[in-house]
């Protein structure tokens, strides 16, 4: 069975990323909403400023340019209790394979029952409550930055830092 446990923990840190990426794309999604172009100017302004003071120092820094603002919608995608429901779905199928591998009698037996079919239908049916319940929620936008440096060699490298802004274009965060 530590076989097993060890099986899940690789499967599970091995699709985490894959995960993470969906959500990001689906949570920072544009909704078409006009920004109004004082925010965009406040949002602009900020992120030069933000750039100008925290990356001029760097190495062979040279800016490509800045992308958005885009909308970041929260929705049911972000919530806690339903990524843990996803990730209980993404384990049955997990244990799935690993019993069709390790185990083939158990697995048909499993199989037959509709055992995994039925764990995951409950956990599916979690999250359609928590689809129903949580509403998307406009919560601000973001601005990639992208630039390139040089690094000990001399080689340039591509970099991207993502700008988070509140509803008013006042930065909240940069992140890599």
């Amino acid at each position: 069975m530590l076989h097993a446990n060890n099986y899940f923990k690789r499967y599970i840190a091995t699709m985490r990323p894959l995960y993470c990426l969906i959500i990001g794309l689906f949570t920072s999604a544009c909704t078409g909403k006009k920004i109004n172009d004082h925010t965009v100017a406040t949002a602009n302004a900020n992120a030069k400023q933000w750039a100008a003071k925290n990356l001029a120092d760097t190495p062979g820094y040279k800016p490509l340019g800045f992308d958005g603002p885009d909308s970041i919608i929260l929705s049911y995608r972000n919530d806690s209790a339903y990524i843990r429901l996803e990730d209980s779905i993404m384990q049955i199928e997990a244990l799935r394979f690993q019993e069709m591998g390790e185990n083939f009698k158990l697995f048909n037996e499993r199989k037959e029952s509709g055992y995994y079919e039925r764990k995951q239908a409950g956990f599916r049916k979690l999250q359609a409550g928590i689809i129903k319940k949580v509403k998307p929620q406009f919560i601000g936008y973001k601005i990639e930055h992208h630039f390139t440096v040089t690094d000990s060699s001399g080689a340039a490298l591509l970099n991207k830092y993502v700008l988070y802004f509140d509803r008013q274009g006042n930065l909240t965060k940069a992140a890599r």
